[in-house]
């Protein structure tokens, strides 16, 4: 059994519904006509811009968004070779988007050592690169994708709509209904919560106290990026990370002793910048930690919490500007992501700490999770079956992820950085994930 098999096959077990058609195995009632959904989405962040982009090839997209502009807050982000396979698909454009396609990965201890350093060829070994962005730079071409005409960028349907500066104050996810701050009421075939850690649907739709908000992981990631201008200036050269001529390599130095501390270091932004994520326990900070992006960090505690690791690594701490701190949090997983008429994805859903990078990766493959409601004949009627459908296999993948997330916290060897790279790494899409879950379902009929 495949890694994505096995934990559908556990819920399965314990989750088989009726749905009230059966058409094609999926739980879709089929109408006489076809007509486009209404459909609302709630954050234009990452996941939600990605998430109209698929919707909008059939349906009538509205997003509604907070914040007054497309500013993104944040620095780099990685999307694996399983969302890469997917963007392949979206008319997604790697020149506008300043993605570099990953080659190469050292890894050294708190003394320099070198302990592991490979080249791979991700494309081949899993079907799809793997790339670094900034995350300004993703979210832009996200929102191109969910936004351009069709005439000029050969996408279907009809682009997404962005009301900017509008926050959602209440939902009723079973009427499908949004209620703005201003008052006004919006009525949706299907809702799609996209709206982040902090959450105003998910408890909405949870209606447990316990999943209201995310919780501290007990440890902070100063976060910030140098620019190769700066960089070079400053050393006088730039290091092999910014060199085109080199391999993009991801560069990481670990404790190794138990302290949980690890700076990792990348290029982005077609190797404009140089970003770096260093991580360290809450208990060693003297700054007071939130889980805002925007969160000043403090460059001598900095260079404090990190002062034994390799003196290459301080050159960089000691130039940094624009410093954030940023405290991660994760959610437990969910017991659903679906109510009535409506959904979470993205960090709503399954928000997780960055050390298997999939967060990002994750909000791709909920995005394309929408595919089934690209099936021929969709209608209201059907939303909550198909829902059901998604559930099926977005909750129990984006669970495990969470689960091994939290497992990879106190890395001790170099094996263990790429201990689930292949469960994470190796996801079907939506469609063959449902066949599988139909493969299990049928074999606990039997038993």
């Amino acid at each position: 059994m495949t890694e994505v098999a096995a934990p559908l096959n556990s819920y399965i077990k314990d989750n088989i519904r009726d749905t009230e058609k059966i058409v094609g195995g999926y739980g879709i009632a089929m109408p006489s006509a076809e007509q486009p959904l209404k459909i609302v989405i709630v954050g234009a962040g990452l996941t939600g811009a990605l998430a109209a982009r698929v919707l909008r090839e059939k349906h009538d997209v509205t997003i509604y968004e907070r914040s007054m502009n497309a500013v993104e807050v944040g620095a780099a982000i990685n999307i694996g070779p399983n969302g890469v396979r997917i963007l392949d698909t979206l008319h997604f454009d790697r020149l506008k988007a300043d993605s570099l396609p990953v080659k190469a990965t050292k890894l050294y201890n708190r003394e320099g050592k070198l302990m592991l350093d490979k080249q791979s060829n991700y494309a081949e070994q899993y079907g799809a690169d793997w790339l670094f962005h900034h995350r300004a730079d993703l979210r832009t071409e996200f929102l191109r994708l969910a936004t351009v005409d069709s005439e000029s960028s050969g996408i279907p349907g009809r682009p997404a709509q962005v009301h900017w500066g509008k926050e959602v104050a209440d939902v009723d996810p079973e009427a499908g209904k949004i209620v703005l701050a201003s008052g006004e009421e919006v009525q949706a075939d299907l809702i799609v919560a996209a709206d982040g850690i902090k959450s105003v649907i998910r408890p909405h739709i949870i209606g447990d106290a316990a999943f209201t908000t995310a919780r501290p992981s007990g440890l902070s990631a100063f976060r910030f990026t140098l620019s190769s201008q700066l960089i070079r200036e400053r050393f006088s050269h730039l290091p092999e990370l910014l060199d085109r001529d080199k391999p993009v390599c991801l560069s990481m130095v670990y404790s190794f002793d138990g302290s949980m501390r690890s700076a990792v270091m990348y290029p982005c932004r077609d190797f404009q910048l140089l970003n770096f994520v260093c991580i360290t326990p809450d208990k060693n900070l003297k700054s007071k930690t939130t889980e805002s992006w925007s969160a000043p960090g403090d460059r001598d505690e900095l260079l404090s919490i990190f002062n034994d690791f390799p003196a290459w690594v301080l050159d960089y701490l000691k130039i940094a500007t624009d410093i954030k701190l940023w405290q991660l949090r994760d959610q437990d997983p969910l017991p659903s992501y679906i109510r009535g008429r409506t959904v979470l994805i993205g960090d709503a859903a399954h928000a997780m700490t960055p050390h298997q990078g999939q967060g990002g990766t994750q909000a791709v493959e909920d995005a394309e999770g929408f595919r089934l409601f690209l099936q021929p004949n969709i209608a209201r009627e059907d939303v909550p079956a198909v829902l059901r459908n998604f559930d099926m296999v977005r909750r129990p993948r984006a669970s495990t992820i969470q689960n091994n997330t939290r497992k990879a916290v106190d890395k001790r060897t170099a094996e263990e950085v790429y201990q689930f790279e292949k469960v994470n790494w190796t996801y079907p899409g939506i469609l063959e994930g449902l066949e599988r879950v139909k493969s299990d379902r049928s074999l606990v009929e039997i038993s």
